[in-house]
């Protein structure tokens, strides 16, 4: 099979692609409500061709092609932040609106996007003969926004699959993406004694308390290791609760929320270990929080919150295939680097040790905002690196 005759059957596709990614992007899908796009991505993948389609105990929906030697994984996820106020957006984010060459609403460029290329390989692979020694598992997995890792851990460790490689399908404008920066939620508790606002002098304002750890965690990454691809790690408050009765009530407690973004060689230790020398002096407990979210599917997708930073090399075989492939199909260089954000590469490569390529339509800045969206031309671009590069791991050109 020509590399013409690949680009011009994925060409062909667009309007097929564009009708099944709108239709994805209408059905709401908030982590642990996936059930109907599961059913959905679960019939689609079932039209598409794939070979056996199944969902795991927790809900995410797997298709397999193929039972060659090379065992390979897609992973893109199916669920999604939440949309907010339709008027901000100037349209109803759950239509798929479509314009100029671009879908937007609410899951275009995280993840559906991604998904929706990757299922759409499958089809690919299938109808131009595309199979080689290998087998591709294509898996969207439920619960990525409240706990990337922990769905796609649990998809690997209950069917005893053990891909040589896996591909993250999220945003990256077409860059090969071989790494990022690993992931913590902590939890400090800071403790207080409650009293009446009118005599402040009579209680012990754990609110006030909170604020001040916030000060000292923000001069925190002054402290923090710097790696020369990934970068620094950070740290950020992201949330406040107090344990008060009313607003005229100082409060006995607080829960403050951390984010901590590591780079290489920062642990699960040292990770805590800077922000207790910092509570210690309030009184406070820290602690690395669990994903107990339930899942559509009555089981909790649970797991600690905590993941370390991952790379590959440049000359690392999954990379420079990849790279050939890019060029191969797309007739242009590819763009080497890494993401910002985290993804399930946090298990697949930070936790297991699979050697893990991002790849993805979309572009970095519209997750998670007003302005999701998702270029046709790059989702065409995207399917046929995802068709194509499965034959060229298997060791077929």
């Amino acid at each position: 099979m020509s590399l013409e005759t690949l680009q011009k059957f994925v060409d062909g596709l667009q309007d097929e692609m564009v009708t099944f990614l709108r239709e994805f992007i209408a059905i709401p899908s908030l982590s642990g409500r996936e059930k109907e796009a599961a059913d959905f991505l679960l019939a689609g993948m079932n039209k598409l061709g794939f070979d056996e389609v199944w969902r795991d105990s927790t809900g995410s929906v797997a298709g397999r092609l193929g039972r060659g030697k090379t065992i390979i994984l897609y992973d893109a996820h199916m669920d999604t932040v939440e949309a907010g106020d339709p008027a901000e957006w100037g349209f109803d984010p759950f239509k798929g609106k479509y314009e100029n060459g671009v879908v937007y609403g609410r899951g275009a460029s995280d993840d559906k996007g991604c998904l929706t290329c990757m299922a759409f390989a499958g089809k690919v692979i299938k109808e131009l003969d595309l199979l080689g020694d290998f087998t591709l598992y294509v898996v969207g997995v439920v619960g990525e926004e409240i706990g990337e890792g922990l769905a796609i851990r649990n998809f690997l460790e209950e069917t005893g699959i053990r891909p040589h490689y896996v591909v993250i399908g999220e945003a990256s404008d077409l860059r090969l993406c071989r790494g990022h920066r690993g992931r913590a939620l902590l939890q400090v508790r800071v403790p207080g004694r409650e009293g009446h606002a009118s005599v402040p002098e009579r209680a012990d304002n754990a609110l006030s308390k909170a604020a001040a750890i916030v000060r000292e965690v923000e001069r925190l990454p002054e402290k923090f290791a710097a790696d020369p691809f990934l970068g620094r790690g950070s740290i950020a408050a992201t949330k406040v609760e107090c344990k008060t009765p009313s607003l005229n009530t100082i409060p006995g407690e607080c829960i403050l929320y951390l984010d901590r973004r590591l780079t290489v060689g920062e642990t699960r230790e040292l990770c805590l270990e800077q922000v207790r020398e910092i509570a210690a002096p309030f009184g406070a407990e820290v602690e690395i929080m669990r994903c107990e979210e339930p899942g559509y599917m009555g089981r909790p997708i649970g797991g600690e919150e905590f993941f370390p930073a991952w790379s590959l090399p440049e000359d690392h075989p999954l990379i420079q295939v990849a790279a050939e492939t890019f060029r191969r199909v797309l007739g242009r260089e590819p763009v080497i680097g890494r993401w910002d954000f985290s993804t399930d590469g946090t298990y697949t490569a930070g936790m297991a040790g699979i050697p893990t390529l991002g790849f993805g339509p979309g572009s970095e800045e519209h997750p998670h905002t007003l302005r999701d969206q998702i270029s046709v031309p790059q989702l065409l671009d995207a399917l046929k690196v995802y068709a194509y590069l499965p034959r060229m791991l298997a060791g077929g050109r």
